[in-house]
Parts: C-alpha cells; sequence; structure tokens
C-alpha cells in the first residue's frame, strides 16, 4: 500500500474524532432556545472541524518529516549495510580463491610427497637421506670443527659421522633401516602386527651388530657408538617394549654391544652427557697426573731429606775432624813451645868444639 494513501487515511480518522469529541463536549442548550441557536452551533461546530482540520495538518506535517527522516535514517543503514556485506562476499570470494589454490598446491605437494616416498624406498636413497638430515641436525648445533661426516678408520671402514671430544671422537651411524617399521602400519590386525614387529626388531638387532663394529679404541673411539633413527615415531616404537608378547628386550641388546639409539630430540642431549662425562674422565686424568706428580715431588723430598741427613753427618764428622785437628794443632803448639823453653849450656855459652883443621900436604 502507498505511504500517502496511509497517511490521508490516518488524518480522515484523527477528524472524525476529533469530531466526535466535539460533539461530546458540546453544551447542552433549552430546548426553547435550541432551534434558534442552530446556526450558531453549525458555525461553531464549522469552526471546531476547521480547528481541527489545522491541527490535524500541522500535525500530519510532523508525522510526515519524522516518517522521511525515518526512512532516510533507514535508507542509509541499508546503503552501510549492503556496502558492508558486499565487502565481506569479495573479502570472502577472494579468500575462497585463495584457499582453492592452497588446495591445487596442498594437492600437488601430497603428489610430490608420495613421489618422495616411492623415491626413498630404495635402501641407498633412504641411507642418504637420514645421513643428510643428521648432518642438517650437527651443522645447526655444533661447530664445524666438532664434527666430520663420513669418517675413515684405520681399516678403510667409514662411519656415517662422528663428534670430536678432544683426542676422542664419538661414532655416529644414520643408516636405519627404515623399511621393516613402515611395514608395521600395513598390518591388518594385531596378530599380523606382532609378527611384523618381531621382524622390525629382527632388523635392529642386526643393524645393532654393525653399529657396534664402529666402536675402535684404536682409531680413538669412545666406548660407545650412536644409532641414530630419523624418525621420532621410529624411536617410540623401538623403546616401547611388551613383555607379553615374548619379544627381545632390543634396550638391554644395544646395551650389551655398547649401542646408544637416539631420535632427532635426543641426540644432543646424549651428545652433552658424553661432554660431560668425557669431562669427568678428564678431569680423572688429571687427578692421577696429578697424584703422580705429588708421589713425585714426594719421593724427591725424601731423597733431599736423606741427603740432607748424609750432610749433616759429613757435617759432624768434619766438625770431629776439626776439633781432633785442633786438639792436636794444640798439643803441636804445646810442644813447640816447650822446645823454645829449654835452657842453654852451662856457662851460657855454648862450647865451641875441637874441631881440626887438615894440613896441607907437603
Amino acid at each position: 500500500m502507498d505511504l500517502s494513501a496511509v497517511l490521508a487515511g490516518l488524518a480522515v480518522a484523527i477528524a472524525l474524532v476529533g469530531v466526535a469529541i466535539a460533539l461530546q463536549r458540546r453544551p447542552q442548550v433549552p430546548a426553547a432556545v435550541a432551534g434558534a441557536d442552530v446556526g450558531a452551533a453549525l458555525e461553531i461546530l464549522r469552526r471546531s472541524v476547521e480547528d481541527t482540520r489545522v491541527a490535524n495538518a500541522a500535525l500530519m506535517g510532523e508525522l510526515r518529516g519524522e516518517v522521511q527522516r525515518a526512512l532516510g535514517a533507514t535508507e542509509q543503514s541499508l546503503v552501510t549495510q549492503t556496502t558492508a556485506t558486499q565487502r565481506t562476499l569479495t573479502d570472502l570470494s577472494r579468500q575462497l580463491g585463495t584457499l582453492g589454490e592452497q588446495s591445487v598446491r596442498i594437492g600437488d605437494l601430497a603428489k610430490d610427497i608420495g613421489s618422495l616416498q616411492d623415491l626413498l624406498r630404495a635402501p641407498k636413497p633412504r641411507g642418504g637421506f637420514g645421513e643428510l638430515m643428521l648432518e642438517r641436525l650437527l651443522q645447526d648445533c655444533l661447530p664445524a670443527s666438532a664434527y666430520e661426516i663420513q669418517f675413515t678408520y684405520r681399516d678403510g671402514s667409514r662411519v656415517d659421522a662422528i663428534v670430536r671430544y678432544g683426542s676422542l671422537i664419538v661414532p655416529i651411524d644414520s643408516k636405519f633401516p627404515s623399511e621393516s617399521y613402515t611395514q608395521i602400519a600395513l598390518a591388518r590386525d594385531d596378530a599380523d602386527r606382532r609378527a611384523r614387529r618381531r621382524a622390525f626388531l629382527q632388523h635392529v638387532r642386526r643393524h645393532v651388530d654393525a653399529v657396534a663394529r664402529y666402536i675402535s679404541p684404536a682409531d680413538s673411539t669412545i666406548d660407545y657408538g650412536f644409532m641414530y633413527l630419523p624418525s621420532e615415531a621410529i624411536y617410540f616404537e623401538l623403546t616401547l617394549g611388551d613383555a607379553t608378547n615374548d619379544e627381545p628386550d632390543i634396550l638391554r641388546y644395544c646395551a650389551d654391544r655398547n649401542v646408544i639409539p637416539a631420535s632427532p630430540n635426543t641426540l644432543l642431549a646424549y651428545l652433552q652427557v658424553v661432554a660431560l662425562g668425557l669431562r669427568g674422565l678428564a678431569m680423572q686424568e688429571r687427578t692421577r697426573d696429578l697424584q703422580l706428580g705429588i708421589s713425585q715431588v714426594r719421593r724427591e723430598f725424601e731423597r733431599f731429606v736423606e741427603l740432607h741427613d748424609q750432610l749433616g753427618k759429613h757435617l759432624d764428622n768434619a766438625t770431629k775432624k776439626f776439633d781432633e785437628t785442633e786438639r792436636a794443632l794444640a798439643r803441636a803448639s804445646g810442644a813447640i813451645e816447650g822446645l823454645a823453653q829449654v835452657p842453654l849450656a852451662a856457662g851460657g855459652e855454648q862450647a865451641e868444639l875441637p874441631l881440626r883443621v887438615p894440613s896441607e900436604p907437603q
């Protein structure tokens, strides 16, 4: 319905209400003068209706203004809301387009991952990938002088990486046979999974034996070697024991052969422990050297005491000899003094000896 028609109907209704009110409030006149005052009453009624019309017109003008202002505000609000909604829809469309592109990229990445998985099925590329991960880990956490990749032993064998601690080295192997682990995820039921897990542990035992050969004290290695596992999931599967299935204790097997399994998150912690242990061994070596030095100083001191005692004895002997020579010198001096005091011959002079002078030959 049109707004002007509504407003007109509203004005007529208000006018009729005003007339009704005026008629109800009209004063009652006596019947005698009713006929005479009909004209006046009609004039009064006409004026009342006219005043009511004027008042209604003013009221309708004000109401029309309020309605127009309300409609303007509503129209402005609708325009603003429509603009915001249009902007939101535009942003949503743009985001949907971006998500579509990302979905395509994710699909391509999934294909690439599948291709990479197919590529890493062969043992040699998989071993190279594990070695690359180990090298990147050591490169990010250690200085270049602290480690070496593809270290060669005296017998010509090579280990994937070593970490240097002074004159000692820590061997690390990264060629873990992960193909047997991937077979566990393909198990059809619990029995099949247990069988695949036993096969996985058998592969691990053989690999532990191979890693144990890198422990070579003749090449200045420590008494332990590290078996690097390229995945935390493999490390968890390896360290998860199940005594109810009569599985071999793989951790005990590693400990018996001085092999330490390490994941990317635990390798550096193990290396720090090794560093602390080697530091303790170095302190023990320095303590042993210090004890040897103290023992040598003690022996030298005992030798000095012995020489000092010998010197004291020699000094005592020299003192005794000095006293003896001093007494002998005193006796000799006394004897000389006694000889000096011997009296001369009678007469006070020494008698001349009758010497005979031989005569000359005739």
